[in-house]
C-alpha cells in the first residue's frame, strides 16, 4: 500500500531540494537522505566520489555487496535544473498532478524504490540480493559513473530503472543511443568593411556543417542529428574567427551510431573551407537499450502483475537515454520507465499523475519482488551471455 498523503509530504521535501547535476551540495543532500534510509534496514553502502570539485557523490546499496545481484535497480539523484529553480517553482499540486523540478525525473521513482523495498523487507520477502545504484551524473551521460554501472551490471541478472512511465502510462522496453559532440571552428578575423577578403569565416563553415549534419538524418531508421546550440563571432562588423556547435545525435541501432561517429570524425579532416581548422570533442555517450531474448520474459511478468491489479500494462520505444542502456549493451535484460506516470520532463510543465499512483506503486513493488526471483536461464532458449 502507498499512503498518498504521507508520500506527498515526503516527495515535497525532496523536490524542494535543488539537485541539478552541478549543484553538488543538493545532490549530496539527496544522497545522504537515501543512504540513511537504506542503512536503517541494514543494507551495505559503497560510496563513489568521482569528481569532488564538480559532482555529487553516487552510491550503491544492497543487502550484500560482496555477492552477485539478482536485480539491479538504477536510480539517479540529479536533475537538469540549475540552482534557484526551486525558489521559482517549488513543489505544487495541480488537480491530480504533483509538479516541481525533478518530480517525475526522477524523485518520485526514488521514493517508489525506497518504499517498495522497505515494505518487502518488513514483509520478509527480500530473499534475494537486490542492488540499487544512485547515480549523481545521469543527466550529463555519466562521464564518471558509466564504468561503475557497467561493473555493477556484470554482477547482475536483470536491470531496471525507476524512471517515470511515459505520459501515456506506458513502460519502456527499448531506447535510443546517444552521442554528443562539441565542434569548434577556427578561422581568421578581419574588418568586414575594409578587408573582408582576407578573413576566414568560421560561422560560414559552421553553417555548411549544419546542412551536412542534417543530411545524415534518417527518421525511418530512427536517426536524428540536432545541432542544438551554436555560437560565434565577436562583433557585427568583424569576419568571425571562431564558432562552436553542440550536436546531439540519437540512433536506434548501435552500428548506426558507430557509422555516424566515423562520418563526423572523418569530416573534421575535410572542411568545406580548407583554411578553417576544426576541433572535435565527444562521442557516443550511451548505447541503445536494445531488447534481448529474455527481455520479453520480463515484459510478460510485468503484464501479468498488472492484470492482477486490474491494470493493462503497455510498452513504448522511447528516444530518451537510459542508464539501463549500459546494462542492455552487455546482454543484460533491461527495462526502463517502471515507476509513476509522468510527463513534461526537463521542462517547467513536469508532473507525475496521482490518479493511478497507488496502482502503479503496487505493480512496481511486485515487479521488484518478481524480478529478484525469476530464473531467466530456465526460460531462455538461448543462454544469457554476459560480456
Amino acid at each position: 500500500m502507498l499512503d498518498i498523503h504521507a508520500f506527498q509530504t515526503e516527495l515535497e521535501s525532496i523536490v524542494n531540494i535543488d539537485s541539478g547535476t552541478y549543484v553538488r551540495k543538493g545532490v549530496n543532500k539527496m544522497a545522504d537522505i537515501f543512504s540513511e534510509k537504506f542503512t536503517s534496514i541494514g543494507w551495505q553502502i559503497n560510496w563513489f566520489e568521482t569528481d569532488a570539485s564538480m559532482f555529487g557523490r553516487s552510491f550503491v546499496c544492497a543487502p550484500n555487496l560482496d555477492q552477485d545481484f539478482d536485480l539491479l535497480v538504477l536510480c539517479h539523484l540529479d536533475t537538469v535544473f540549475p540552482e534557484g529553480e526551486v525558489a521559482e517553482r517549488p513543489f505544487s499540486v495541480d488537480g491530480t498532478k504533483f509538479k516541481g523540478p525533478g518530480v517525475a525525473d526522477m524523485k518520485t521513482g526514488l521514493l517508489f524504490t525506497w518504499h517498495a523495498l522497505k515494505q518487502l523487507h518488513d514483509e520478509g520477502k527480500l530473499k534475494k540480493n537486490i542492488a540499487v545504484f544512485f547515480n549523481a551524473e545521469h543527466e550529463i551521460s555519466c562521464p564518471n559513473t558509466r564504468e561503475i554501472i557497467e561493473d555493477l551490471s556484470r554482477k547482475s541478472s536483470v536491470a531496471i530503472t525507476s524512471e517515470a512511465a511515459r505520459a501515456t502510462g506506458a513502460n519502456v522496453y527499448k531506447k535510443k543511443g546517444i552521442a554528443r559532440y562539441l565542434i569548434k571552428f577556427m578561422g581568421k578575423s578581419t574588418h568586414s568593411g575594409v578587408n573582408p577578403q582576407d578573413g576566414i569565416d568560421a560561422i560560414e563553415e559552421l553553417a555548411q556543417w549544419i546542412i551536412y549534419l542534417k543530411s545524415l538524418i534518417n527518421l525511418g531508421k530512427g536517426i536524428y542529428l540536432n545541432p542544438g546550440m551554436v555560437s560565434g563571432g565577436k562583433s557585427i562588423n568583424t569576419v568571425p574567427e571562431s564558432a562552436e556547435l553542440s550536436l546531439d545525435v540519437r540512433f536506434t541501432e548501435y552500428e548506426d551510431g558507430k557509422e555516424l561517429d566515423a562520418l563526423i570524425r572523418s569530416r573534421v579532416n575535410l572542411p568545406f573551407n580548407d583554411l578553417v581548422r576544426i576541433e572535435l570533442e565527444g562521442g557516443i555517450k550511451r548505447p541503445p537499450m536494445t531488447p534481448v531474448a529474455e527481455t520479453k520474459i520480463l515484459q510478460e511478468i510485468v503484464e501479468e502483475i498488472g492484470k492482477k491489479q486490474g491494470h493493462t500494462v503497455t510498452w513504448e520505444f522511447s528516444g530518451g537515454g537510459s542508464d539501463a542502456s549500459y546494462a542492455a549493451a552487455m546482454g543484460i535484460p533491461s527495462l526502463c520507465g517502471m515507476a509513476a506516470t509522468g510527463g513534461g520532463l526537463h521542462s517547467k510543465d513536469e508532473y507525475v499523475e496521482t490518479t493511478d499512483m497507488e496502482t502503479r506503486f503496487k505493480i512496481y513493488k511486485e515487479t521488484l519482488d518478481a524480478f529478484s526471483r525469476v530464473d531467466l536461464y530456465a526460460y531462455a532458449k538461448v543462454p544469457l551471455q554476459k560480456v
